[in-house]
């Protein structure tokens, strides 16, 4: 009799539910560069200024061209401002060493601009050409860089400098094709619904009993995920970024809590070396227990800018309407996430990040509205001997917005997850690299017998982008 009450006091929207989706604004690590870009096989000493060099504009413009042919660009400001000092500079040779410069402290746009007004006077000054190309590439112009690397595959050109075009040309093919990623892991649960393992949950001093479903249940499966993306450069900068992400669990022996998410994005997308802006609009399905349990829309603006070449800052916003299926409609309503993400990257080898999220429930029966607050710190470290491995620790709180229907007091829970994540660098199958992850869950709630669980895990993943 207990447990017959029981399902009728807790209906299904008082008790498990799928973990909450959130998508925080994510780092972005600056990526090896495509083409490197080699200095020049003459080895020169280091170059020495002296008051020769004002008294001998022709020796300056010497060291000037040296000083580029070398790579030893920190010289390039002070041999400036020497030259530009002598009885008629060449001025074609100031702006193609300003544009070094420029590019240099950041600043590709200027150094773009220099470079396109030196082409316009001069079109078969290659040696410009090639540093125009190279910055359109470096600055996302991806377009513009094609047509400049079609105009220097089209010259003779040195082996050298014929093989590095055509590395650039391979890598602008590349980055503007679809991309996608993909990943399988095997999962074991011990606690799937993330349900309590209190047996009894009290009413005042009555005590009633959870039937079977509502205590922790055990699943064996997959978890999978499928991304594919593509950016379709509009002009110089400008994108159209169209993405769809597609994840899942499956458990073959507890199909209940199969649990699938499908969003499709197509928008606007403004990227070049140092910042990227996204506005996103996007539809989204979700299936659980094979059964459509919501769909939805919205729209979604990401912001990345690298302060400097150490520090990073991303930015993501969302605003969103969910209508769920026949029996959870009272979760229908609106939801909105405020994310920020601050990098530092210390080496190649080691970057370490912090976030802070806000989350906005707001449902059609204000006893399920919440706001979720929450904190991230994560480290990444590759370690000696081709180990490596990355670590991240939230906490959140999550307070509902109306007293609970039973208990008669607000709920609210705490949250902490860590998660600990290695592999081995010269592991690897098919360009696939086997991943060991632990990662542990707890859930502090003042309605403990409903709300409270925890939760470990630890699986091998697999995962490919290409």
């Amino acid at each position: 009799m207990k447990k017959h009450l029981l399902l009728l006091l807790f209906p299904a929207t008082a008790l498990a539910l799928p973990k909450l989706d959130i998508k925080p604004a994510e780092p972005t690590l600056p990526s090896p560069q495509a083409v490197q870009i080699s200095p020049n096989l003459a080895k020169s000493e280091k170059l020495t200024l002296s008051e020769e060099l004002r008294a001998n504009p022709e020796l300056t413009r010497q060291m000037i061209n040296r000083a580029i042919d070398s790579q030893q660009f920190e010289l390039l400001p002070e041999l400036l401002r020497i030259y530009e000092q002598t009885p008629q500079p060449d001025k074609v040779l100031i702006d193609y060493a300003k544009g070094i410069i420029l590019s240099q402290q950041g600043e590709l746009d200027q150094a773009i601009r220099l470079y396109r007004g030196i082409i316009a006077q001069y079109p078969n000054f290659q040696p410009v050409r090639l540093r125009l190309a190279q910055f359109l590439f470096a600055d996302q112009q991806n377009e513009a860089a094609l047509d400049q690397f079609r105009k220097l595959q089209a010259e003779p050109l040195p082996p050298e400098i014929a093989n590095r075009v055509d590395q650039y040309l391979a890598a602008l093919i590349a980055r503007s094709s679809w991309h996608f990623n993909f990943g399988l892991t095997y999962v074991r649960e011990n606690n799937v619904n993330n349900a309590s393992k209190a047996r009894y949950i009290y009413l005042g001093n009555v005590p009633f009993e959870k039937n079977s479903e509502s205590l922790p249940q055990k699943a064996n499966g997959l978890s999978y995920h499928f991304n594919l993306a593509r950016s379709f450069n509009l002009l110089g900068s400008h994108y159209l970024h169209v993405e769809n992400q597609f994840s899942g669990k499956s458990y073959w022996d507890n199909h209940a809590f199969d649990d699938q998410q499908n969003r499709t994005s197509l928008g606007y997308q403004f990227q070049n070396a140092q910042s990227r802006l996204a506005l996103l609009p996007f539809y989204e399905m979700r299936w659980y227990g094979n059964h459509r349990y919501n769909r939805g829309y919205g729209l979604r603006v990401e912001a990345e800018h690298w302060l400097s070449p150490r520090w990073q800052v991303s930015l993501a916003g969302e605003v969103g309407q969910l209508k769920y299926r026949a029996g959870n409609t009272a979760l229908n309503g609106t939801n909105g996430l405020v994310s920020a993400t601050l990098l530092h990257a210390f080496n190649a080898k080691s970057y370490l990040y912090g976030g802070v999220d806000f989350l906005r429930d707001l449902t059609q029966d204000r006893r399920l509205a919440s706001k979720r607050y929450s904190g991230r710190l994560g480290w990444s470290q590759e370690w000696w001997w081709g180990i490596s491995s990355r670590m991240q620790v939230s906490y959140g709180k999550r307070k509902f917005d109306q007293k609970h229907a039973l208990f008669n007091r607000l709920r609210q829970d705490r949250e902490l997850d860590v998660s600990l994540t290695l592999w081995h660098r010269n592991l690897h199958f098919w360009g696939i690299t086997p991943k060991l992850t632990y990662s542990y869950r707890r859930v502090n709630s003042n309605l403990p017998d409903l709300y409270g669980y925890d939760r470990k895990r630890f699986y091998v993943s697999f995962e490919r982008s290409f």
